[in-house]
């Protein structure tokens, strides 16, 4: 049995919610680097993150039930469906900061220096339709 990266994560979190997805629909997976990135989420960048991985012959059936747990729309805290400010698509992804503000910078150096995780560590979301980004509270 050969196993394929069925896509990877940088927190094992998100990686165990569809690792358990695709098990209850009867698909075994098997998670790659989990217990690396999970010690020192630092190491994510260079050993790819975490890697969840499929048997070949399911490729297909995984693959989509990765697309129908990924157009499920996301809520906010009242329960309401979130949508993209700029042209109302609910067809959006929750993302965590890439770090371009200077809070984030200087978090990153300090994470890097005391070898600790990132002290700060912004969500926001970005529509998958017109690619533009959001603050995930407005």
């Amino acid at each position: 049995m050969s196993l394929i990266a069925l896509k990877t994560f940088d927190n094992s979190v998100e990686a165990n919610l569809l690792k358990t997805k695709l098990e209850s629909e009867g698909i075994q997976t098997f998670l790659m680097d989990e217990n690396m990135v999970t010690l020192n989420p630092l190491l994510s960048i260079s050993v790819g993150g975490i890697k969840l991985m499929v048997p070949e012959e399911l490729l297909e059936k995984a693959v989509g039930i990765l697309n129908k747990y990924n157009q499920a729309p996301i809520y906010d805290d009242k329960g309401n469906i979130v949508k993209c400010p700029h042209c109302e698509s609910s067809n959006i992804v929750s993302e965590t900061s890439s770090f371009k503000d200077g809070k984030g910078i200087l978090a990153l150096m300090l994470s890097a220096i005391f070898f600790v995780l990132p002290l700060y560590v912004r969500r926001y979301h970005r529509c998958l339709d017109c690619n533009q980004v959001f603050d995930k509270h407005k």
